[in-house]
């Protein structure tokens, strides 16, 4: 798959604001994917067994916690609906 567009994806949690360039490709996700060189350069901390990534910014100690199946389950019929035109 040729990758030939990216874009810059704001991302906030609580006071943590950043940007994160990412490459556009066609897909689904219900959730942050994040590479290696962000990861890399925020000092991220990846626990491989709960699905938690762990960072700390302006002494600020942040867990991003995976979604529920059923958050999971919502967000995908959301994504249905908008991509049918249905109106929610």
């Amino acid at each position: 798959m040729v990758v030939n567009q990216q874009v810059k994806v704001p991302l906030s949690i609580g006071t943590y604001k950043d940007e994160i360039i990412c490459d556009i490709v066609p897909m689904e996700a219900g959730h942050i994917l994040v590479g290696r060189p962000w990861q890399f350069d925020r000092k991220i901390i990846y626990n491989g067994l709960t699905n938690e990534i762990t960072l700390t910014h302006l002494g600020i100690k942040f867990v991003l916690h995976p979604q529920t199946l059923s958050q999971v389950a919502k967000d995908q019929l959301t994504m249905k609906d908008k991509r049918d035109g249905k109106n929610l």
